[in-house]
């Protein structure tokens, strides 16, 4: 039997140098109009190309501060800078970037209603392809943290569809994510990790 495939966590020192890029360019990123930028990052293993958003940048927050521990403390001073930049410039632009994360929420909402579509026609593609797609699901999660109760009824409405949809689909089963990143995500908030079709 095929083991089943894994979503593997990133170095810890290279999610900060994407983190750190990533706020760089945050300020520009919530001024303009699109949802995804690309950026080319120089980091210590060689040169990402990433599509930056803001749930992207929060995601990479959140798992950064649940790998503390992974960091040195010059890394762990240099996360708390990049967090603190973050967020001044999210306060500052509040009104903008939740409009912004509230597009973000809808194109990954999307996405997951279509993974969920595909998977009732090729169950194995489903199965194979479900832990990387929850990682639209997640970065929703950090966009609702951000949110609170700045999130449109419509689009509670279609996260709670798609949720249905996934416990239809998808049995419990282990954390489905790299084992390290296991105590970043606990069940009860990210059950989607912890089921499988």
């Amino acid at each position: 039997m095929a083991r089943d495939s894994r979503l593997m966590g990133g170095d810890p020192v290279v999610d900060l140098e994407l983190v750190e890029a990533m706020v760089a360019e945050l300020e520009d990123y919530i001024i303009k109009n699109d949802v995804y930028r690309t950026l080319i990052v120089r980091t210590s293993q060689g040169d990402e190309n990433i599509r930056m958003t803001g749930g992207d940048l929060l995601a990479r927050l959140h798992r950064l501060q649940g790998e503390r521990d992974a960091l040195t403390p010059a890394q762990q001073a240099r996360l708390d800078a990049a967090q603190k930049a973050a967020e001044t410039t999210i306060y500052s632009l509040r009104t903008r970037f939740h409009q912004r994360l509230q597009r973000e929420m809808k194109a990954r909402l999307d996405s997951l209603r279509w993974f969920l579509d595909d998977c009732r026609s090729d169950l194995q593609r489903c199965r194979t392809e479900f832990p990387f797609e929850m990682r639209n699901r997640q970065r929703i999660e950090e966009i609702l943290k951000e949110l609170g109760q700045n999130v449109p009824s419509e689009l509670t409405d279609l996260l709670r569809q798609i949720d249905k949809r996934i416990k239809e689909v998808a049995n419990e089963q282990g954390f489905t994510w790299d084992e390290r990143l296991e105590k970043v995500y606990p069940r009860d908030t990210y059950w989607y990790l912890y089921v499988r079709p």
